[in-house]
């Protein structure tokens, strides 16, 4: 897992996951709030087995985990792929905010930063999403940051006695700079001439 550098907004900060983080998202994956909004990151949920997987999954080159802090102290997660050295992307597989934060612009502001991160300073040609049909929530950042719907499994959810739909989501960079480039800019564009 490439751990990713410290993102900072204005609210928030992403920064490198610790060991001690573990028993806060072990609680976060056994609360029905974010079992109903997300899909539940490594099951069993128990900090004993979650300190192996962590280890086995910084063995994966192409993931990313980052704990995101407020006002100095852990209120959630954000976890996903880079897709390939030749295909320029990220997907965001998991945004996970503490239910007892939520309403407070915490997600807004560390998902706000994360893509400026990824658009911005890494230069990354598009980035993805994956959030199930009912998650308001997700669905409202996704839509504000200017990602448009490309895909939908039907019924790939099942809880409550039903099934739920998975909203797959895509953001080229044209449409983060149209939408975001004049506020939202760490750096400022290269010069078309500047590679000769």
């Amino acid at each position: 897992m490439a751990l990713g550098g410290t993102i900072r907004g204005k609210k928030t900060t992403l920064r490198l996951p610790a060991e001690t983080d573990l028993e806060t998202y072990n609680r976060w994956m056994a609360d029905m709030r974010v079992r109903r909004a997300h899909s539940v990151w490594q099951e069993p949920a128990m900090p004993a087995t979650w300190k192996e997987r962590f280890k086995e999954t910084a063995k994966e080159k192409m993931d990313v985990l980052w704990s995101i802090d407020a006002e100095g102290g852990l209120i959630g997660f954000a976890a996903g792929s880079f897709w390939s050295v030749t295909e320029s992307g990220f997907t965001l597989r998991q945004f996970v905010i503490d239910p007892e934060e939520w309403r407070k612009g915490y997600g807004w502001d560390a998902a706000l930063a994360l893509h400026r991160y990824l658009f911005d300073y890494l230069d990354l040609r598009r980035s993805g999403v994956e959030v199930r049909a009912d998650n308001v929530a997700g669905l409202r950042i996704a839509d504000r940051l200017g990602y448009a719907e490309y895909a939908r499994g039907h019924e790939v959810h099942y809880r409550d006695g039903g099934y739920v739909d998975e909203v797959q989501l895509f953001m080229p960079k044209e449409t983060w700079h149209e939408r975001w480039g004049a506020t939202e800019r760490e750096y400022g564009p290269v010069a078309a001439d500047a590679t000769r």
